[in-house]
């Protein structure tokens, strides 16, 4: 019975010690740019943007929409019906751990946004495809320069940086449970063969 309550104590604790991360952040829900919602914050009918984690040039329309203060949508549709939707979110307030978890899920980290267009603070931004059918943010019309006041191209240039491949995995949780079957392979086999002796 001792030996039971041993190797379960001992799995418990060596898997409380190794536990996955907390995510402490809350990742807000973006609308889809089939059915936009938000305050339009620039659109253009045509021209050459850039798409944040890409250093190619794409022609078409493009729409951002501001959801709140933390979150924007980037609705670029190519003139092929071939669109792009980004997700932003401000990252100023995460922390580095809370931003590798995003990065590992997708997300690309933006150190300013003021190269896009936005406020000159940390970003996280991801990218999905979507059918446009030709017009961003899926309406049949749309007002060219920008709208909301802010000037210039809100999240039309491309950014000479272009961020590197999202790293994938999680090597600490697969080292730790490595090493619990490990120890618990040993554990076993000590009070394997100290059986074998009575």
């Amino acid at each position: 019975m001792f030996k039971k309550s041993l190797i379960s104590t001992l799995m418990l604790l060596l898997y409380a010690s190794i536990g996955s991360p907390v995510f402490a952040v809350a990742i807000p829900s973006f609308p889809a740019c089939v059915n936009p919602q938000g305050t339009v914050k620039a659109s253009y009918d045509s021209g050459t943007h850039g798409i944040v984690g890409s250093s190619a040039e794409y022609n078409g329309s493009d729409k951002v929409y501001q959801l709140d203060q933390n979150g924007l949508v980037q609705c670029f549709c190519a003139d092929n019906g071939q669109g792009i939707q980004t997700n932003w979110m401000k990252a100023a307030g995460f922390s580095d751990a809370d931003i590798q978890v995003l990065k590992n899920q997708g997300w690309i980290y933006v150190p300013t946004g003021a190269i896009w267009g936005l406020e000159d603070t940390p970003y996280l931004a991801k990218n999905t495809d979507y059918a446009c059918n030709g017009d961003a943010g899926g309406s049949s019309g749309s007002s060219s320069g920008s709208s909301g006041g802010t000037g210039g191209s809100v999240l039309g240039a491309a950014t000479s940086a272009v961020a590197g491949l999202a790293s994938t995995g999680n090597i600490l949780f697969t080292f730790g449970m490595s090493t619990v079957g490990l120890v618990l392979f040993i554990v076993g086999s000590l009070f394997g063969k100290e059986d074998k002796y009575k």
